[in-house]
């Protein structure tokens, strides 16, 4: 069972790109997916969506998985190995949460997975804006990351060179592919996601 955890701040398209992934992997491949989602609050939107796309989808409310359900998120990871036993389980983690510090206890809890990746949502557009008043949150988001999908670049927003030098000062051998999920990802794009080094 392979796991991709997918951060990015609120609005980045962690949900179109995520629909897509799977999409690609449950048609093409023929895999099976399940999408674990975390919301703050005591509902969900996002996951609606995904069951609605014939996906299995497990939710997790009431906190942000990097802090308040950690263990929670760790015991539904075991409970769909055991029942469900997915090729792939992807989890969406909430906008405000640091994709970094859910990875390192996934990593040292869990012993149910193969392979396990992160990959975090940047926002061209509104990447400025963020900058400029969340900056260690943002910051924060893409750091220990494994790929940035640099997202909504058919969108105006900052300059694409500024954005990618900002992400490799954080970790200059940091991996960024630049698409707009508003359309279809490409087929080099979806396997980037999907491949482990």
């Amino acid at each position: 069972m392979r796991i991709l955890l997918f951060g990015g701040f609120l609005g980045s398209g962690k949900t179109t790109t995520i629909l897509q992934v799977a999409k690609y992997l449950t048609t093409t491949r023929q895999e099976k997916v399940v999408i674990v989602e975390n919301e703050i609050g005591a509902a969900g939107i996002d996951d609606k969506l995904f069951a609605n796309s014939g996906l299995q989808v497990k939710s997790l409310f009431g906190g942000c998985v990097c802090c308040q359900i950690t263990s929670e998120l760790i015991s539904a990871i075991d409970e769909i190995h055991k029942t469900l036993n997915p090729d792939w389980v992807m989890i969406e983690m909430t906008g405000l949460a640091y994709p970094d510090k859910t990875a390192n206890s996934l990593k040292k809890y869990s012993k149910v997975y193969s392979a396990f990746k992160t990959v975090t949502i940047v926002d061209r557009g509104r990447w400025a804006e963020l900058i400029a008043t969340l900056k260690p949150l943002v910051l924060g988001q893409v750091t220990g990351s494994d790929l940035i999908i640099l997202n909504k670049v058919d969108l105006a927003g900052e300059d694409i060179e500024k954005i990618e030098r900002d992400l490799h000062e954080v970790d200059e051998r940091m991996k960024v592919v630049i698409t707009s999920a508003a359309k279809d990802l490409s087929v080099a794009v979806l396997e980037e996601v999907v491949r482990f080094e």
